[in-house]
């Protein structure tokens, strides 16, 4: 679909998957389970499971995880029982992925981990050579929740994706031409600022713009620059 579509045409799907899952969580009464222990909650299988292999994939890299996946089929392909579980495709995974990743594969799957980030207070200034010069907060912090939605707050220092654009990512006129800038910086948990310039005239901020992040609220990672 990436291949097909592009990257910026991918928020839809993302978005799509995210909100369901969200929905999906907040009505369960049963308790959600992580990923790796799963077993009828279908919008934990599909719509989380999706968006933690996205995510994943964004960060280990296609050929790794491909990799895993294919030596994880390797092993079990046509074999017997005992038949093979959520853990031993995570060994695959976890072997190719190396040591600096392992925490990240355990919030994926093993734990419930959200992310809350946010950009905020947007400028845009036009320099003297026609470029601008866009700065913007970012806050954001990581959220472990138990099987009932309790939330406790745990360090965060990860990879997020920074975008400037000329138009609304997800929206009506928004292509490949509308991306300003699209780059993966180190956010922390707590407030940060973000300064880029940029060639064209930006009208759009934003913190993980094509929700590729496990974001218990995605409406506030895109912010409109003021004119």
């Amino acid at each position: 679909m990436e291949k097909l579509y592009g990257p910026e045409h991918m928020r839809r799907f993302l978005k799509y998957e995210l909100d369901r899952y969200l929905r999906s969580r907040g009505s369960d009464v049963l308790g959600e389970l992580p990923l790796a222990r799963v077993e009828n909650q279908q919008y934990i299988h599909y719509q989380k499971g999706a968006l933690a292999l996205w995510w994943l994939k964004e960060v280990m890299g296609a050929p790794a995880l491909n990799r895993a996946l294919s030596a994880f089929v390797r092993e079990y392909a046509f074999k017997p029982a005992p038949y093979p579980n959520s853990l031993d495709l995570l060994r695959h995974i976890r072997r190719e992925a190396g040591p600096a990743h392992q925490e990240l594969i355990t919030d994926l799957f093993e734990k419930i981990t959200l992310v809350d980030a946010k950009a905020l207070e947007p400028k845009a200034v036009q320099r003297p050579d026609g470029r601008w010069d866009v700065s913007f907060t970012v806050q954001a912090r990581k959220l472990h929740a138990n099987s009932k939605g309790v939330e406790t707050e745990s360090p965060l220092q990860e990879p997020f994706d920074i975008g400037v654009f000329t138009a609304e990512p997800g929206k009506k006129g928004f292509s490949s031409t509308s991306v300003l800038l699209m780059e993966r910086r180190m956010v922390r948990s707590g407030s940060q600022e973000v300064k880029v310039t940029v060639e064209r005239k930006p009208s759009f901020v934003g913190v993980d713009p094509y929700n590729k992040r496990i974001d218990r609220n995605s409406d506030d990672n895109l912010v409109r620059i003021p004119e």
